[in-house]
């Protein structure tokens, strides 16, 4: 066989067949999904298998293009979700702040508290008294042994517990309820409303008295320089209203006295000893003025003390000077209680009133149609 051989008729009919089943994979590879209209266009002649050829290529570029966009959208999604999974989860899945999740010192729990760098739930009240608790009684009752704190109830703190009568959590002693968180009496040596000393003892006769009172003389109390105090009004007895013990000489007669005029004059009507001095007929008294006199009342209306006292030494106008109706209370106690009116007392008939001396010089002259005088003689 010679050189002509390459026209043979077989290698003529093998050819073509080899190239429609070349271009017919790579339609099937560059349009899966294409139809066999669009297959039939592409292979109209031999004469376009170069064309063909190059058209596949081109859709095969634009298909790797297009797989590419889609995966790289795919991947931008994913790292998406991956982002919001890292914002609301640590690498343990455990969400911060719920309990059993870590935590930093300062951070906030959902609930319970940061505790070496957990959240755990608060200690205080789950009856096991925790490091930092003074107790943990387990309940929510505030004013008992152990606070909602789980602190040791102490005064000061505002709650009132245990044997406190009060606590208002202040530092003023003076209120209502003192720093010891007991209730303001008298006795507790704090100077309260209403009381003019406290000075905490029961020493009843020193400066303070135990009602919390200053000493006053009347009071009962006989405390400070007082000699004395029976707490009345009566001179005569063994205390006199001054509170001093009675005595000779204090003006007021008591008991195993004759007299007591009250002065330093010895050889007056009484004496320095509280004896009568003279043989005074008449009553020896002491009007008010520190005088013991020797009194008389005259025996008729419309009398002067001069004629009274002619036979009695003379009228002592001294003794008679006075204010008040002490003399005619003395004589005529059934008469009225009256004001003063004259110098000298007059106990009335017209009105049966015992009228006062009014403090002046006495007016020995002095006389009324309707009035017994009272006055003080020499003896």
């Amino acid at each position: 066989m010679d050189s002509d051989d390459s026209s043979d008729p077989m290698t003529t009919r093998i050819l073509p067949l080899t190239l429609t089943l070349t271009c017919a994979s790579l339609l099937l590879t560059a349009c899966p999904t294409g139809s066999t209209d669009e297959g039939a266009d592409t292979f109209t002649s031999t004469d376009d298998v170069g064309t063909t050829g190059d058209t596949t290529a081109e859709t095969t570029a634009e298909t790797g293009t297009s797989t590419s966009e889609t995966d790289t959208a795919e991947t931008t999604t994913d790292t998406a979700d991956t982002v919001d999974t890292t914002e609301t989860t640590t690498g343990s899945g455990c969400t911060p702040g719920d309990l059993g999740c870590e935590c930093a010192m300062g951070d906030a729990c959902n609930m319970g508290v940061c505790i070496d760098g957990l959240c755990v739930e608060e200690p205080c009240g789950n009856g096991v008294t925790d490091p930092g608790e003074e107790c943990d009684d387990g309940n929510e009752v505030d004013e008992d042994s152990c606070s909602n704190a789980c602190l040791l109830p102490v005064c000061g703190d505002g709650v009132v517990a245990g044997d406190e009568a009060c606590d208002d959590g202040n530092q003023v002693d003076d209120d209502e309820c003192t720093n010891a968180c007991a209730a303001p009496s008298c006795g507790d040596g704090i100077l309260q409303v209403g009381e003019e000393c406290d000075d905490a003892n029961m020493d009843d006769i020193d400066g303070c008295s135990n009602t919390c009172a200053l000493p006053i003389c009347g009071d009962g109390v006989a405390a400070g320089d007082e000699a004395c105090d029976d707490g009345n009004m009566d001179n005569t007895d063994m205390c006199t209203t001054s509170c001093e013990a009675a005595a000779c000489g204090d003006g007021y007669l008591q008991a195993g006295e004759q007299c007591d005029d009250g002065n330093g004059v010895d050889n007056d009507a009484c004496g320095n000893d509280c004896m009568s001095n003279s043989n005074c007929g008449g009553t020896l008294f002491n009007p008010g003025n520190g005088i013991m006199g020797c009194w008389y009342t005259a025996p008729a209306v419309n009398q002067t003390c001069t004629q009274v006292c002619q036979s009695h030494g003379g009228f002592n106008s001294q003794a008679s000077q006075h204010t008040g109706n002490q003399v005619g209370m003395l004589f005529w106690p059934n008469k009225a209680n009256g004001g003063t009116w004259m110098s000298v007392e007059c106990s009335s008939t017209d009105n049966n009133t015992n009228w006062g001396a009014n403090g002046q010089a006495p007016d020995a002259n002095f006389s009324h149609p309707a009035c017994y005088v009272n006055c003080a003689c020499n003896m």
